[in-house]
């Protein structure tokens, strides 16, 4: 195992000019920090909050209010939108006023999502103001500039998948401004704000340019983490009995753990990675219980990836580089929840360490959630935490058992008791650091946030087409360097549960924070849910989800697709999305059918799956002008008349129309406008799949 030799950082802090302990907040200070292991492991010197202007809805006031809690416009679209502070007029121009703060601060971390998901450019300027001046310190296109393009190279800035995301450094003293020329679209400018005590060296493009050749040091520090150390290391070679533990010992006194990395015998089997845990003790308390794959960033299955903090090879090994101190005693152990034995291989590398009263404990833990309902609207919270600490980072995955995007949901972060989340995001996706997520579905990976996997694909396989499949497994990742949240008394992080589809969902987060040894969590292991692992849904042969626990539908086919034998020339049948009602149809809508009338008949048919009999059930809508209908399946009756009459949209769930033969490997179904409940207005009605089920499965 590898970790960064003291010597180096030593040396990157000799070219700064100054001891660590004593230089003001300055862009060198901070790059110095950025790269600085041992400084994530200490509550900070200059006490700061994160906190985060974006492009949150502002109808977002109170849980109370549902609607505007959840509402979904996090952007500005046109002029009616108002998610930005104000506008300004400088010089006869007008200028989108995104961020303003008052006092000493620093810009950590920028997110600004392309304009559509096939357009990565713009003419919008950007301009960033520091202590008032009426000048801009920082100009550029709004994407350019932190795209790692212009000014601000790669890794600091970059293009993630459809946006352009920054990590450098914007110190100031007093106050910082940021404005666009044109109307903004989504954004997010993440800050540190400071004691209004606190030295602050302001950012100027003369000190930016005297600071490249330290930039380059560290920059390449970030994109080759591993740095090789001659240190003795522990290890625990074994094969570990289903239902058991094996622990190893760390150094008695006052040491820390330096680098850890795990390697399983197989990975064939993908819940591996969710059924053998990880452990710590230190001091005698437990502070980590995590899933192996939500530790290292990998999810549910093998899914290599590289990051500042974690790697996870090719070959297996999972190694995350988080310094662990502890001040008498440490044990790391792993748990095989499975009845399966597995191989194991696990190293420990520590190193020295000198507690003081800014020291703390590496946490670890986990909460996973099967089924979770998509709706109604909903925040799931991720982890609260109570008493002092720093949060570091978190790795999510999610089964999705549908097509349509799952992850509109907006982190909200409470710090300190906040009435309002001092952190409000505009999507999961762009908390991870990409956009446009119906799309964004190929492996992508930076120092400090990664998507491993996303739908079916990863780093060995990559996406070659745009399709829109959002289906299976994602896993998003996150590790925070100058955008750590330190927290004097609490944390509160939530993630809405925000998908376009009505329907059932896995979730599995692992957190890492940093805390004193009376900082607590409401977190406790779960090792009946760790072995609940979502199953992911198969499609069937018209790519319709299917799988009844997680609400889809099994061998379902949607009338628009299926032969239309005959109807009435007035008749019109058109495809609807019905996203915006309550409720579950297939694929997110069904067939209106209009202009129909007493008496009028329309024939489908339906190709069977073999010569054998079966059941054949009818998933449809209701509406406060639909009509009463009757079917029959190859002339033989349906037992019943249907009244798809109710006082608003709503799906009828699945109707039972009997177990049939089918006839020339197909069923004729035929269906007839019979009347009308009094209550409703109209005679039309809406059709949104037939299911085939064999006869002995029924409903």
């Amino acid at each position: 195992m590898k970790i960064i030799l003291p010597s180096l950082l030593a040396m990157l802090f000799a070219v700064s000019g100054h001891a660590p302990a004593s230089e003001p907040v300055s862009i060198r200070s901070l790059l110095n920090e950025m790269v600085d292991r041992d400084s994530v492991a200490k509550f900070p010197e200059y006490e700061f909050r994160l906190k985060q202007h974006s492009s949150y809805n502002r109808a977002s006031k109170t849980p109370e209010d549902e609607e505007g809690w959840f509402n979904n416009i996090d952007r500005n679209t046109n002029d009616k939108d108002k998610n930005f502070i104000r506008i300004e007029e400088n010089n006869g121009q007008k200028e989108w006023v995104l961020m303003d703060h008052e006092g000493p601060g620093a810009i950590v971390r920028t997110w600004m999502p392309f304009l559509s998901p096939h357009r990565p450019n713009t003419n919008i300027r950007i301009r960033v103001y520091l202590d008032g001046a009426t000048e801009p310190t920082l100009e550029g296109n709004m994407l350019g500039l932190f795209d790692g393009t212009g000014l601000i190279p790669y890794p600091f800035a970059h293009k993630s998948l459809r946006s352009s995301v920054s990590f450098f450094p914007i110190p100031y003293a007093k106050r910082c401004k940021v404005t666009t020329t044109e109307r903004p679209f989504f954004f997010q400018f993440t800050f540190r704000e400071y004691a209004a005590e606190t030295p602050v060296e302001t950012f100027t493009i003369s000190g930016f340019k005297d600071a490249e050749s330290h930039m380059d040091r560290v920059g390449k520090m970030l994109t080759n983490p591993e740095v090789t150390v001659a240190q003795p290391s522990q290890s625990l070679n074994a094969t570990l009995a289903g239902n058991s533990e094996r622990s190893i010992d760390l150094p008695s006194g006052t040491a820390s753990v330096r680098s850890l990395s795990v390697r399983l015998g197989s990975y064939e089997k993908p819940s591996v990675t969710r059924s053998v845990v990880l452990k710590m003790e230190f001091d005698g308390r437990e502070t980590v219980w995590c899933p192996v794959g939500d530790l290292f960033g990998s999810g549910i299955g093998l899914h290599p990836f590289q990051g500042w903090y974690r790697t996870v090879a090719d070959d297996g090994t999972m190694s995350c580089r988080w310094v662990m101190p502890y001040q008498q005693s440490g044990k790391i152990s792993l748990v095989n929840l499975d009845n399966e034995p597995i191989d194991v291989d696990v190293k420990v590398q520590t190193g020295e360490w000198t507690w003081d009263d800014r020291s703390m404990y590496f946490n670890a833990a986990w909460r996973g959630q099967y089924p979770v309902a998509t709706r109604p609207y909903s925040d799931w919270n991720y982890v609260t935490l109570k008493g002092r600490g720093v949060y570091v980072g978190d790795t999510l995955t999610v089964m999705n058992p549908v097509e349509k995007w799952w992850g509109e949901g907006d982190e909200k972060i409470f710090v300190d008791g906040e009435d309002f989340p001092s952190i409000f995001g505009t999507g999961t996706e762009d908390y991870y650091a990409y956009s446009w997520g119906g799309i964004s579905t190929d492996f992508y990976e930076h120092p400090f946030h990664a998507q491993p996997r996303s739908h079916v694909y990863n780093r060995l396989k990559r996406k070659t087409s745009s399709e829109r499949n959002t289906l299976g497994y994602s896993t998003e990742t996150r590790t925070r360097a100058l955008d750590t949240m330190p927290f004097g008394s609490s944390l509160q992080l939530d993630m809405e549960i925000w998908s376009w589809s009505d329907c059932e969902m896995g979730y599995g987060v692992g957190m890492y924070w940093y805390g004193d040894a009376d900082t607590r969590s409401n977190r406790n292991p779960e090792p009946a849910e760790a072995l609940n692992v979502p199953p992911i849904p198969v499609a069937t042969d018209n790519d319709t989800a299917s799988s009844g626990a997680s609400g889809g539908f099994r061998e379902s086919l949607e009338f628009e697709k299926l032969e239309l034998v005959s109807k009435p020339k007035r008749v019109k049948m058109t495809p609807q999305s019905l996203g915006s009602y309550k409720g579950k149809w297939s694929r997110g809508g069904h067939v209106l059918v209009k202009e129909t009338e007493p008496g009028d008949v329309i024939e489908w048919t339906i190709p069977a799956k073999g010569s054998v009999a079966e059941t054949l059930v009818l998933n449809a809508t209701k509406s406060y002008d639909f009509a009463i209908v009757s079917f029959t399946v190859n002339g033989i009756p349906v037992d019943s008349k249907i009244d798809l009459y109710a006082e608003k949209p709503a799906p009828t769930g699945e109707i039972k129309l009997g177990d049939f033969t089918p006839i020339d490997g197909a069923y004729v179904l035929r269906m007839t406008v019979v009347g009308k409940n009094d209550a409703s207005s109209g005679f039309r009605l809406g059709i949104d799949c037939i299911t085939r089920r064999p006869v002995a499965e029924g409903t």
